[in-house]
Formats: C-alpha cells, sequence, structure tokens
C-alpha cells in the first residue's frame, strides 16, 4: 500500500528552495573600495568596485546569463537606491578579467558540492 502524500509539506520543500539568501556587503564599502582601487590609476576610473565583480561573477555562474543580469541589477536597484547598475558591456569586460585563487594546499583534492534546485527541462516525472 502506497503512503498518502502530505501535499502542504511537499508544496513547502519546494517553496524553500527558491529562498536566497543574497549579501549586499560590498555596499557598505563601496566608495572608499572604488577610491582605493582608483588612485593612481591612468586611464577612465573604475565606476565598480571589485568585490561587486565577484558579486555578479557568482549570480553569473548560478542563476544569469550576462545580459540578463543587468535586467536584475536594475530591478535590484528600484528597492536598494544605493546599488549602481552596470550595464552588460562593462559586466562581460570585468568579468572575463577576474582572477580567482583556490585556497588550499595544491596537492590535495579539490572537493565541490553542488545542491541542484530541483530545476528541470522537462515537467515529466517526479
Amino acid at each position: 500500500m502506497q503512503k498518502k502524500r502530505n501535499w502542504k509539506e511537499y508544496n513547502e520543500k519546494f517553496v524553500r528552495r527558491g529562498k536566497l539568501y543574497i549579501f549586499l556587503d560590498f555596499l557598505e564599502n563601496w566608495d572608499e573600495e572604488l577610491n582605493r582601487r582608483n588612485e593612481g590609476k591612468v586611464g577612465r576610473p573604475f565606476k565598480f568596485p571589485q568585490t561587486f565583480m565577484h558579486f555578479l561573477a557568482f549570480l553569473h555562474v548560478a542563476f544569469f546569463p550576462l545580459r540578463q543580469m543587468e535586467g536584475f541589477l536594475r530591478k535590484l536597484s528600484e528597492h536598494i537606491p544605493k546599488l549602481k547598475v552596470a550595464d552588460y558591456s562593462t559586466i562581460c569586460k570585468r568579468l572575463r578579467k577576474l582572477d580567482f585563487e583556490l585556497l588550499g594546499n595544491l596537492g590535495e583534492d579539490l572537493v565541490v558540492a553542488i545542491d541542484s534546485p530541483g530545476m528541470r527541462v522537462t515537467d515529466r516525472g517526479e
């Protein structure tokens, strides 16, 4: 005999999967970071801090293609007035130049864990 599904509990699991915690710490030091980064710089000054670009890199890898990210930032800036919106070209150029360093010993194995949100290409099966 098959156990009855608790639909309220089942639905809540999917709702919880949609929770996203966004840390906007880079906004607190936006101006100071830009001043440091642009000090002594020749040419056009940076308009966006490096920590903001790291945030965008995460969004790009986890959620959005670059062009959609500009739209996401436009909408987010309506709710967070301090957030400046970077255009597609700026995002693309800056993310291409990002240099990430993995911490740890290079002689050790690297373990990467990915928690799938349950997204599917089709709506067949469970």
